[in-house]
């Protein structure tokens, strides 16, 4: 019979040594999340944020989008700023957390002259700050938040396993995709023991719809484009359709995941137009490398989930996407 084994812990690389060593050297942390925040960035952003008032440190929560309802119950979500641009001094420490590239967040201004670390599990990313920490063999940046904070302080709080077991559930798929790993339910079973309750925090964090989130979704799944041949299910939303409901960007969480629910599909895209562009995100689970469709079009990610922008019309959007599936399935 095999021993039973919860040996969580991993060998230190250096980065990750080197990141510890600039999160206890620098009094200020500024956190930064990206653009349209998820679980993970989210999740992170709360663990980091809670855990530096416990350490001594002064700490700011950024990004250039609102944290979306469904997490607001994140512990330090309240004081979460929103903002467009910064300008920070070398006397605080810049903390990209599951950021591609710098543009993914607010405009930090002499950036290159500012010390910064870069934590992130995305292969893609651009290595952009003075020390980087990135693993893509995590399955989600939580992981490697995991490994920092357990190194600087020992035991984790309850509000930063919170935050934690958010980032690692939420980018994992409840540990359905293929990015989970033995580490990954390691790492959830050593933040249960801190206290987590699974049965709450899939309450807090996937039975928070409101009517006109749903509605949203009908919209959504009324317009669904499949190809049972191929494999490929794509629709899209509208700023009439936002408009109409009366539901809010942030609500489209999940949506393209969603359409990977049909039987046999192997690839998915939900198109968003907002004021400006349309934004386009991509899962996959078969052949079709989601980040290699973002990456022709500036965008990035994951090969089993990536996202794009097109500066197009929703009806054009529409029509280049026809255009890269034929690409890749000829």
């Amino acid at each position: 019979m095999m021993a039973r084994t919860n040996n969580t812990e991993m060998p230190p690389s250096d980065a990750l040594l080197k990141v510890v060593a600039e999160l206890s050297k620098y009094p200020q942390w500024i956190l930064l999340s990206h653009e349209q925040p998820d679980g993970d960035t989210l999740g992170c952003g709360s663990a980091f944020y809670r855990f530096a008032a416990r350490f001594g440190k002064s700490a700011r929560w950024m990004g250039p989008d609102p944290i979306p309802g469904s997490y607001a119950f994140l512990p330090g979500s309240d004081r979460y700023e929103v903002a467009r641009d910064l300008s920070a001094t070398e006397e605080s420490l810049l903390v990209f957390i599951d950021t591609t590239t710098p543009e993914r967040t607010l405009s930090v201004s002499g950036l290159s002259g500012l010390p910064s670390v870069n934590i992130d599990h995305h292969g893609d990313n651009s290595r952009f700050a003075t020390v980087n920490l990135v693993d893509p063999h995590a399955g989600a940046t939580a992981e490697l938040a995991w490994e920092i904070l357990r190194r600087m302080g020992g035991s984790l709080s309850l509000d930063e396993a919170m935050g934690l077991y958010a980032g690692l559930v939420t980018d994992t798929g409840r540990f359905s995709y293929s990015c989970t790993t033995p580490r990954s339910h390691r790492i959830a079973s050593d933040l249960l023991e801190r206290g987590i309750r699974p049965e709450l925090m899939d309450l807090l964090l996937y039975c928070n719809l409101n009517p006109q989130a749903l509605r949203l979704r009908g919209r959504a799944f009324s317009k669904l484009d499949y190809d049972p041949d191929r494999g490929i299910a794509f629709t899209w939303l509208s700023k009439s359709d936002f408009e109409e409901t009366g539901a809010d960007f942030s609500e489209t969480e999940g949506l393209s995941s969603d359409l990977l629910r049909i039987r046999d599909s192997q690839f998915s895209a939900l198109l968003v137009e907002n004021n400006s562009s349309v934004r386009v995100s991509l899962r996959s689970r078969g052949k079709i490398s989601a980040a290699e469709v973002a990456h022709k079009h500036g965008g990035g990610g994951h090969p089993n989930a990536a996202g794009m922008r097109l500066s197009l019309p929703i009806e054009r959007a529409i029509d280049i996407f026809r255009e890269e599936m034929r690409e890749f399935h000829g």
